[in-house]
């Protein structure tokens, strides 16, 4: 091949020029690119600093963003908010508006918005909201079991695009749950056979409590207009709840009482003796152990994963409970964010002190392969930061109970 001959004297002057525009572009652009998200998040977080309810209004406001940013554009200004204040941790809220907002674009394009929701950020609310979004309108009451299991079954499987954890399942499959109560019109047992149909993984991965979960989470837990006229007149009242829940059986009673927390919140929030009063009324020890990981997971977010508070909170406990309240807070730091690794690391030595460190450190440990892809950054960083005695049950990936 011939080349054509370059003067490279002259031809010095224009490559300089171009290097500039290339360097300009590269590096000032991206400069820009960030003070412009830096700069929202900074004219949302003064806007929001004398709010008597400043997450909401950071929900609020942040949602807003989507006229004019993209729904990646948008997490990335959730992001530095984050990062700026402290006390805005939990953005599950938020991220169900924002998949909800991008999906009423094109409902039929919510697989691919579902793909494009960031994981790990916001405890996965940008797909429970890209789901919600896609069934808000289109009930499909008559549809059989079959029917609709057919058209969820798959979504939360390993794609070539999308190399899910097993939290990101999880989560997946728990918005699943929410999903299936649109779908039938709140027809909440069909709802669980539902669930039994599409919440077992190919690997045989059993993740229908998560779904039953959102099912009863949708009852006791609405969101927005479109959820409050969802049940109207199928939820029970404090008087009611047990004999609801207790109308199913096995998990599905289970979830049920665990999610009717609501209903007991400000008892629940006084400390675990009232938690584990609370879940006596479930017949096995199993139940009882599980409900209370779970009520000790939805504490820690309501008292929006301040360790202090936490700490007071957890302490209160007596022997396992103690230990158990502290573990289960521990992994809802990472469910929440992974970015949160040191802080559930400094939250364990903080259990440690007060004598709970083992049990808390045991979960970090089993649960570093379930929430993390064994061998990421993430998942080193957090096995690498436990004490020796745990680190190699961490990057075993051995699962283990408190």
């Amino acid at each position: 091949m011939i080349f054509p001959s370059i003067n490279f004297r002259h031809s010095i002057a224009p490559f300089a020029v171009v290097a500039a525009v290339i360097f300009f572009v590269i590096f000032v652009g991206t400069a820009t690119q960030k003070s412009s998200a830096e700069e929202s998040a900074d004219k949302i977080i003064a806007l929001c600093k004398n709010d008597s309810y400043r997450q909401g209004c950071y929900d609020r406001e942040i949602s807003k963003l989507m006229d004019r940013l993209t729904l990646e554009e948008t997490f990335k200004v959730t992001s530095i908010v984050q990062d700026k204040d402290s006390g805005y941790p939990y953005c599950h809220v938020l991220g169900h508006l924002l998949g909800g907002v991008e999906t009423a674009k094109d409902p039929s394009q919510w697989k691919e918005v579902a793909g494009r929701c960031p994981t790990n950020m916001c405890s996965n609310g940008c797909m429970h909201g890209v789901f919600q979004e896609r069934f808000r309108a289109e009930a499909l009451p008559d549809s059989s079991v079959n029917d609709v299991s057919t058209i969820l079954g798959g979504i939360c499987e390993p794609k070539n695009d999308w190399n899910t954890t097993l939290l990101e399942q999880a989560t997946c499959t728990h918005a699943l749950g929410h999903l299936t109560m649109y779908v039938t019109n709140a027809n909440t047992r069909k709802s669980l056979l539902i669930c039994n149909r599409i919440s077992i993984n190919k690997d045989g991965y059993d993740f229908r409590p998560l779904c039953y979960d959102g099912v009863f989470m949708q009852i006791f837990q609405p969101l927005e207009p479109e959820d409050f006229a969802l049940i109207e007149g199928k939820v029970p009242d404090k008087n009611e709840v047990k004999k609801f829940c207790f109308s199913f059986l096995g998990e599905e009673r289970n979830s049920c009482w665990s999610e009717s927390w609501p209903l007991a919140s400000d008892v629940l929030k006084e400390g675990p003796a009232n938690a584990v009063s609370f879940c006596g009324k479930l017949s096995d020890a199993e139940s009882q152990k599980k409900c209370l990981t779970d009520i000790f997971y939805i504490m820690a977010a309501q008292l929006n994963l301040d360790e202090k508070k936490i700490t007071d909170y957890c302490g209160k406990g007596i022997g396992k409970v103690k230990g158990q309240c502290f573990a289960a807070a521990a992994t809802r730091f990472l469910e929440v964010d992974s970015r949160n690794i040191k802080k559930t690391v400094r939250f364990c030595q903080t259990a440690e002190t007060l004598g709970s460190g083992d049990a808390c450190y045991r979960q970090l440990s089993s649960y570093a392969s379930y929430n993390f892809s064994r061998g990421s950054k993430e998942f080193n960083n957090l096995c690498q930061s436990l004490p020796q005695k745990w680190r190699a049950l961490c990057f075993s990936g051995r699962s283990s109970t408190i």
